[in-house]
């Protein structure tokens, strides 16, 4: 399963609250990070310069805003591309009764 690259963090929240209040304290470590938001619940923060102290302190503030610091980045679905189906007849797999 592939893993977020150095330097990178991956964050995903619930509710658009809990979202809203966790990128508007991201902000304020402007300087230090690079914010890019994936969709409407998924925020990628990319570290400039290698420091243990804003990954804490980044960590810290996605967790106390009731946010997931992502490890795997299979659960995102942001990343996720879907797939065409060339195939696709339209006709119903199973069928259907009633």
């Amino acid at each position: 399963m592939p893993k977020p690259k150095k330097g990178e963090l991956y964050a995903t929240y619930n509710n658009d609250f809990c979202y809203e209040k966790g990128l508007n304290q991201l902000r304020k470590l402007e300087p230090n990070i690079e914010i890019n938001v994936l969709d409407y619940h998924t925020i990628k923060i990319l570290f400039k310069r290698k420091d243990s102290t804003v990954e804490r302190s980044v960590k810290s503030i996605v967790k106390d805003t009731k946010g997931y610091v992502e490890v795997e980045l299979d659960t995102i679905n942001a990343l996720k591309v879907p797939k065409k189906k060339e195939d696709d007849s339209g006709v119903l797999d199973t069928p259907f009764y009633g």
